[in-house]
């Protein structure tokens, strides 16, 4: 479940950071947070989807109109529910992987702007209230999609799966935990809470790694119970990464080489599923082990040349364009 992880991570960050610029500045800029992602999400996904079409220029691909081209359209207008509605009839599509993306894209629009209102208003206690709804909306409509389906089969599986709707809980809950973090509520913990939250990460590791290898993805039990407890499990981990920033863990995942491969994490997701379809025993007529050094051996180079020429100049160029707006908003008044 290393989605769900990764969408109550994503919830937590884009609402602390937020919420955190709201504190210093008084104000939260729609246009700067959107921009900014603009900066550091469009790029790669321009680059991949632009060696995609010289990938398929070059070379025959089965189906294409659908497994290049409607993929590729899908990625680049953040359509989850191509997907979920099945109208992508092939699960062998070069970016099929997206659908996460759009999923997050979607809450991008969503919570920022109701986060603004909110918080406009003065009103901490409705960001609270916002994000409990979206939890227990999506949780609610998730539970009701499988319950109330004749019979469990591809399509409800589909539908509950790759949906906004139905996997924006996890956003959400992330969401909550950012409103709880900025509000001061995970400082100050006496050592014997921090012990108890870190076994509690511990236990949670554990239970994600066993959903990971015992619940198929195509289970009923997935949407009706494991996303949900794999959310909370993910939302402990989380806690306990902020209450002990020095415990083992904390300095494991700080390891210099897993933040560079956390730092190149996005190209590796976008580019690896079109490589891994595109080279495989069903297209190239080599052994196993050879279709897996050739897709490595493409993949590295790629990524790294992404980060370094690309993703990374547009960071400091971001941050560099971010700077006069930071530096007047600590201005005192003439």
């Amino acid at each position: 479940m290393p989605l769900q992880v990764f969408f109550v991570l994503s919830g937590f960050l884009i609402t602390t950071m937020l919420a955190s610029e709201h504190q210093r500045t008084g104000r939260i800029s729609i246009g700067k947070f959107y921009s900014n992602r603009a900066v550091r999400l469009l790029p790669p996904l321009l680059v991949t989807v632009g060696l995609l079409a010289i990938y398929a220029a070059l070379v025959y691909v089965p189906d294409a109109s659908q497994r290049v081209w409607g993929d590729s359209a899908a990625a680049l207008f953040y359509s989850d529910y191509r997907q979920a509605f099945q109208q992508d009839p092939f699960y062998s599509g070069y970016l099929t992987q997206c659908w996460s993306l759009a999923v997050e894209e979607q809450y991008y629009l969503v919570w920022a702007a109701l986060l603004l209102v909110a918080l406009h208003f003065g009103r901490r206690q409705l960001a609270y209230g916002l994000a409990l709804v979206g939890l227990l909306g999506c949780t609610a409509n998730r539970l009701y999609i499988v319950l109330t389906a004749q019979s469990w089969n591809l399509h409800v599986a589909d539908r509950t799966y790759y949906a906004f709707d139905t996997r924006a809980d996890a956003l959400f809950l992330g969401c909550l935990l950012g409103l709880i973090a900025t509000g001061g509520h995970l400082e100050d913990w006496s050592p014997r809470t921090k012990q108890f939250v870190s076994a509690l990460a511990l236990v949670a590791t554990v239970i994600m790694l066993w959903i990971l290898f015992n619940v198929g993805v195509g289970s009923r039990s997935l949407p009706l119970f494991w996303e949900s407890i794999a959310e909370v499990a993910a939302a402990s981990i989380i806690v306990y990464l902020v209450v002990q920033p020095k415990g083992i863990g904390t300095r494991l995942i700080g390891v210099s080489i897993l933040v560079l491969v956390g730092n190149m994490s996005y190209m590796i997701y976008l580019t690896h599923f079109p490589i891994f379809v595109a080279i495989s025993p069903s297209t190239v007529p080599w052994s196993m082990w050879v279709v897996q050094v050739v897709r490595f051996a493409i993949l590295i180079p790629l990524v790294v040349i992404s980060w370094y020429l690309m993703e990374q100049p547009l960071m400091r160029w971001r941050r560099r364009r971010l700077e006069p707006a930071r530096g007047a908003e600590q201005s005192p008044p003439n």
